[in-house]
Parts: structure tokens; C-alpha cells; sequence
């Protein structure tokens, strides 16, 4: 039996976002779900006024951070060149094969043209395709026009028949050749499109699977067709749903769509984001939290789900990203980290924090965790402790009692601290809110945080005085 071996080949014209990562992801489980499969990292650069090196070294420092590294590609040794770019001259004797056995022809339509062509068939709720007008052109018409100085680009002929191919998630699918035209193997610029060298690179690179979204399946059709002019086998497809923002549009900058980078940079673990992508159209057939709970690391999570990965657990219904889902897998995994580990990561973010006290930042991180669940969210809500914000105006009559109340209290720590405010607010006959809201904005100018007797034990006696006393004389 071949061993499985998969493909993620993003074009390098921007960043990594959620559904290019999910593709990678599925792509990865498959063929690390038994042993001896690979997992090919591929760029597909052949639109080169777009693509950009820069875009390329970022999308695979993005797969690295989750986990997701590739067997072979363009940094690793392997068998082939893993830039489109570099293959070109593979691409050129396909099409000179093509042209002869005409299987390409010349195609003089221009733009305005093919626009107007669009148009009409959209405005008779028909898909987009080539109505094949150059198809019949003569060789030697067409050779005089390019004489004159035309520029062609040089389509496919489709097959006059119904293609056919299977789909792991969607089953058996059949598209006629009316619903589908002609599409460009060769730019008039002398560039080879997509369509045309993903069927080559799939070939000679021996992948057995494919998985990528829904959106391709029309470009299936036309690659199949391919596949069977060139007597290739092609590989198994599986077409999983594009991911939708809340509206149920497609994800965009405008409709919710982050780069991975964004939210690793912001704090989210590779592991909550890759079990949270992980959810997106696939069903575990364990609890998740289960395996999650239990994984050391991100590379032991891939492994663990890879396991259990199966076409028979993709939905075809489309996902919904959902940033609140993704935080919850942050949670728990900030939740499962040793706090030990967090206060290195503290001290390491902030070398100011270790003049506080360790026991009590110890215990602030205990209680702050659960609501600041990313290491940048809790050094910036406890950024008090080590800067002296511009305070808001404590105003209430009772200020200045509680400053001498505190003063006179008999050791300073988070218990005799609560002890005492507590007392205070009973005296007064004050409820929690209307004592403890304007107090902590007062403290550290902010409306939450870990609780105040803690924080005032962080902020010492000195400290804790001169801001409530500082709050007091404010307009």
C-alpha cells in the first residue's frame, strides 16, 4: 500500500489566515494518522508580481509556531524543487506535449470580452466559464496573428463528456463540460496558471490526497479532466467548508478574518488555536478536552488527533469562526499551565515584577488566570502593580477614614487587608460595589482585576496610602 502523502501550497501573496491553517492542519492529521505518511510543504508562487519571500518565510514560521512542520519543501531535502517557480521547466514540456497533441490552443479573446461573457451568464444565474470562441481557430490564423504581435494565452480543450471524481466528504460528484469551459493553462504573459501546475506538481511529487476547501471543487472538475488527458492517476480529494464569519459570509479582513501571527502574537497558545481549528467541520470521536488535558505539548496534541483523524467525522456543513470558542480552548490551556511557568514567563515579560513580593504574585497570578487568560492580558492587568497610573477621583466622604483605617492596620498582608477593608465597608453600611468599584479606580484606574486585597498587599502599606490619599485631593 502507497504510504499517504499530503500537501499544503500556499501562494505566498499574504499572510497565514484561519482557513489557509486549517487546510494545513487537516492536511498534516491525514498524513500523520499512520506511519510512513508525509506532509509536503509546497509554494505556489507562479503569480510572481504578488508573491513575496517575505510572505513565504512568514507563512512557515506561522505553521512551525503551530506544530505543523512538513516533511519535505523548499528549507528541507527531498526530491524535487518546492517552489512553483523553480519548476518551470517541467510546466514547459507538459504544454509543448499539449500544444502538439492539441490539447491547448491559442485563445485571442480580451479581457473586455471575456468581462461581458461573465456578465451575461451571471445575469442568467449561470457559473462563469469559457464559451470556447478560439477553439476552432485555424493554425494558421493563428500564427499570423501572433506574427502581428497578439499575445495569446493558451487554454485546455475540456473533454466533451461528463466528469467524474470521487469526494471523500461529498461522495461521487459529476460535472458536465457545458458547466465548466475552458480554462487558461498559460497566461498571455507566458506564466503557467494554477490550474495547470497543481496537476503537475501533484504528479511528480506522488500526492496520494488532497484536501482543500469547497470553493475548488469546480477547479477539481477541470483538473480531473487533466489528470485524464495526461493519463495520470489523480490523487483522492476531499473538500471540506469554507469557514464563515458570524454573519455567514465569507471570512475577509472586512467580515472577521485574523492572521495566525495576530493572534499568536496576542497571546493565544499554538495548542488552543490548533484543537480550535481542529473543530472546524471535524467531530473528534473522543472528547477533545480530554485529549487536550492530557497533551504536554503542541506536537503531542498533532500527534493524539492525527490518531484519531477520519473523513467519516468531517461535517459538510459550513463552520462558523468563533473568536469566543477559540478563547475558551485558550483558557483551558492557560489554565493547565504550570504557575510556576507563568511567573518565569512574567519575570521574563517584565523584570519589574520581581521586586514584588513572590508569594503574593504568585497568588495574584492564581486568581487572575482564569479572567486574563494570555500572558500578555495579565502582565497588562497587573501593569499597576509595577506603574504608577494617573489615578481617578475618590470623592466619597468615607476616603479619608479608610486611608487612616489602613494605615493603622496591624500587619499588612492580603488577609488582614480584607479583613480590614471588609470591617470598614460593614461600619459605613456600604454595599460592595458603591465601596469597591471607586476604590480600585482609585488604586490602578481600572474597572477589574484580581482581587484589591491582594493587589494592595503587591502595591505595599507606602504605596497603597499615597494613591488612595492622591485619589482623594484629585477635582
Amino acid at each position: 500500500m502507497t504510504n499517504i502523502r499530503t500537501r499544503f501550497a500556499p501562494s505566498p501573496t499574504g499572510l497565514l489566515h484561519i482557513g489557509g491553517a486549517r487546510t494545513a492542519l487537516f492536511n498534516f492529521l491525514l498524513a500523520k494518522r499512520e506511519p510512513g505518511g508525509a506532509f509536503v510543504l509546497r509554494v505556489d508562487d507562479t503569480d510572481a508580481k504578488r508573491s513575496k519571500r517575505e510572505y513565504e518565510t512568514s507563512i512557515m514560521e506561522d505553521l512551525r509556531s503551530l506544530g505543523l512542520d512538513w516533511d519535505e519543501g523548499p528549507d528541507k531535502g527531498g526530491d524535487y524543487p518546492y517552489r512553483q517557480s523553480e519548476r518551470t521547466h517541467i510546466y514547459n514540456e507538459i504544454l509543448d506535449k499539449l500544444r502538439k497533441s492539441g490539447d491547448v490552443y491559442p485563445c485571442f479573446c480580451s479581457p473586455d470580452r471575456l468581462d461581458a461573457l461573465h456578465k451575461d451568464q451571471a445575469a442568467a444565474g449561470e457559473a462563469p466559464r469559457y464559451d470556447g470562441l478560439c477553439r476552432h481557430i485555424a493554425s494558421s490564423e493563428a500564427e499570423a496573428r501572433v506574427a502581428m504581435g497578439e499575445k495569446p494565452c493558451w487554454r485546455f480543450a475540456m473533454p466533451d463528456k461528463t466528469i467524474c471524481f470521487h469526494d471523500s466528504v461529498r461522495g461521487d460528484l459529476s460535472f458536465s463540460p457545458q458547466s465548466v469551459g475552458d480554462f487558461v493553462a498559460l497566461r498571455g504573459d507566458g506564466c503557467p496558471t494554477y490550474m495547470f501546475t497543481t496537476v503537475a506538481d501533484d504528479h511528480y511529487m506522488k500526492i496520494t490526497h488532497i484536501i482543500r476547501g469547497d470553493e475548488h471543487i469546480p477547479n477539481t472538475a477541470r483538473q480531473q479532466a487533466l489528470f485524464d488527458r495526461l493519463g495520470w492517476t489523480a490523487p483522492v480529494y476531499a473538500h471540506i467548508p469554507m469557514i464563515l464569519s458570524q454573519d455567514r459570509q465569507k471570512l475577509s479582513k472586512r467580515t472577521g478574518s485574523v492572521p495566525i501571527r495576530r493572534y499568536l502574537d496576542d497571546g493565544i497558545s499554538p495548542e488552543a488555536l490548533t484543537v480550535y481549528l481542529s473543530t472546524l467541520s471535524w467531530t473528534a470521536p473522543e472528547p477533545l478536552l480530554d485529549v487536550f488535558k492530557e497533551s504536554a505539548s503542541v506536537r503531542y496534541l498533532l500527534l493524539k488527533m492525527a490518531g484519531m483523524f477520519s473523513f467519516d467525522n468531517v461535517s459538510r456543513s459550513a463552520p462558523v469562526h468563533d473568536e469566543a470558542h477559540l478563547i475558551y480552548w485558550q483558557k483551558e490551556s492557560f489554565k493547565k499551565q504550570p504557575r510556576d511557568e507563568i511567573y518565569r514567563r512574567l519575570l521574563k515579560a517584565d523584570q519589574r515584577f520581581a521586586a514584588l513580593p513572590p508569594e503574593v504574585l504568585e497568588k495574584l497570578i492564581d486568581e487572575s488566570a482564569g479572567e486574563f487568560y494570555t500572558l500578555p492580558l495579565l502582565t497588562e492587568s497587573l501593569s499597576p502593580l509595577i506603574e504608577r497610573p494617573i489615578g481617578v477621583g475618590l470623592s466619597e466622604p468615607w476616603a479619608g477614614e479608610l486611608a487612616e483605617v489602613l494605615a493603622n492596620t496591624e500587619r499588612w498582608d492580603a488577609e488582614n487587608i480584607n479583613i480590614a477593608l471588609r470591617a470598614f465597608m460593614k461600619n459605613k453600611g456600604l454595599k460592595g460595589k458603591e465601596f469597591f468599584h471607586p476604590l480600585r479606580l482609585a488604586l490602578t484606574t481600572r474597572e477589574h482585576g484580581a482581587p484589591l486585597p491582594l493587589l494592595m498587599a503587591g502595591l505595599g502599606r507606602e504605596e497603597s496610602m499615597r494613591r488612595i490619599l492622591a485619589a482623594c485631593t484629585m477635582p
